[in-house]
């Protein structure tokens, strides 16, 4: 390859932070990978004829186990990694979700665990300062508790 003429490619993909009330307590779901060493939010490759939302509640189920609904979106994050000579740029829209329903179980093909954490904790917990960054929002967010209450029909 000549000099200069690097591979790149783009890659867009969706997440969400399911959030579940618990004792008054608003929690939120986290995955674990790597052996347990780095924690996040769920999240995956939009696939071609599907929206953002439908992938990240898409991948919510996968790697979760639960049923959520997207309650709005948090942020789009933006980063570079190198995969072999080729760098990738990813995007990834997260959404603020509400749990549904369901039991944590992780997809162990692709996540080592899954659990709920505290909100407050998952801050510490959380891996990468750009979804720390999210759950920070989602915690300074004053209409979380009435966002989180069932809806009523």
């Amino acid at each position: 390859m000549p000099a200069g003429k690097r591979k790149t490619r783009n890659e867009h993909s969706a997440g969400g932070a399911v959030i579940s009330l618990r004792d008054g307590v608003p929690h939120v779901a986290l995955i674990a990978t790597r052996g347990r060493t780095r924690w996040g939010l769920p999240k995956g490759a939009v696939s071609e004829g599907e929206t953002s939302e439908q992938a990240a509640l898409r991948e919510v189920l996968e790697e979760t186990g639960i049923t959520a609904e997207i309650i709005r979106t948090l942020d789009t994050i933006e980063y570079f990694f190198r995969a072999g000579d080729t760098l990738i740029r990813k995007r990834v829209d997260f959404y603020l979700m509400r749990f549904i329903e369901g039991d944590l179980k992780p997809q162990l093909s692709e996540v080592d665990d899954v659990e709920w954490v505290e909100l407050k904790s998952a801050l510490q917990r959380a891996s990468f300062d750009s979804e720390r960054e999210l759950l920070e929002v989602a915690l300074a967010d004053p209409s979380l508790a009435a966002s989180l209450a069932p809806k009523s029909f």
